[in-house]
């Protein structure tokens, strides 16, 4: 009997440490995945103001997935051609070779929250242009609240909406239990 437990209980105990590895690797494994997403969303966002500062619409809305809706003050609309479009009509088209040389986004307090291929951002924004004597000044500011999804192993927006803060914005009926 005791040649048996001295050599079952070294059988347990290696089988128990390599279960709690197994378990222990997984859960560090879902850990980097979520931590690596927070990161590709927070350059999602940024790349957002990037390419809206560029007058790049076909890039910002590229940033968006195939049934991503985008809110803003201009309106809503569906799908990256949609959301293209919109930004067109209320911009304007630039011009050939056009560098931004008058204003910039500026976002902070970028949160995400990832559950495996779906997640929510907050984020903050604050919009610089340059004044007559080329100085930046705030000409206004607000927050976005997000839905995003991997689309193709890409982190996309799923539902994007942009809530003026400074001056201050009314929501749409449709945007009111986004909040």
């Amino acid at each position: 009997m005791r040649l048996s437990v001295l050599v079952v209980f070294p059988i347990l105990l290696v089988w128990a440490c390599a279960a709690s590895e197994d378990t222990s690797r997984a859960a560090l494994e879902e850990r980097v995945r979520r931590l690596e997403g927070e990161k590709e969303i927070r350059e999602l966002l940024a790349l957002y103001g990037e390419h809206l500062d560029a007058k790049d619409y076909a890039g910002y809305a590229s940033l968006f997935a195939s049934d991503g809706v985008s809110t803003t003050g201009f309106g809503s609309a569906t799908g990256p051609e949609a959301i293209e479009t919109l930004l067109t009509e209320n911009l304007g088209k630039p011009e050939p070779g056009y560098i931004n040389e008058d204003r910039f986004h500026l976002m902070t307090t970028v949160t995400a929250n990832v559950s495996g291929d779906m997640a929510t951002a907050r984020s903050r924004y604050t919009v610089f242009a340059a004044s007559q004597d080329g100085r930046p000044v705030a000409v206004h500011s607000g927050r976005y609240i997000d839905k995003v999804k991997r689309e193709n192993g890409l982190w996309k927006f799923s539902a994007r909406v942009s809530h003026g803060v400074i001056p201050y914005r009314e929501p749409a009926p449709s945007e009111m239990g986004q909040r």
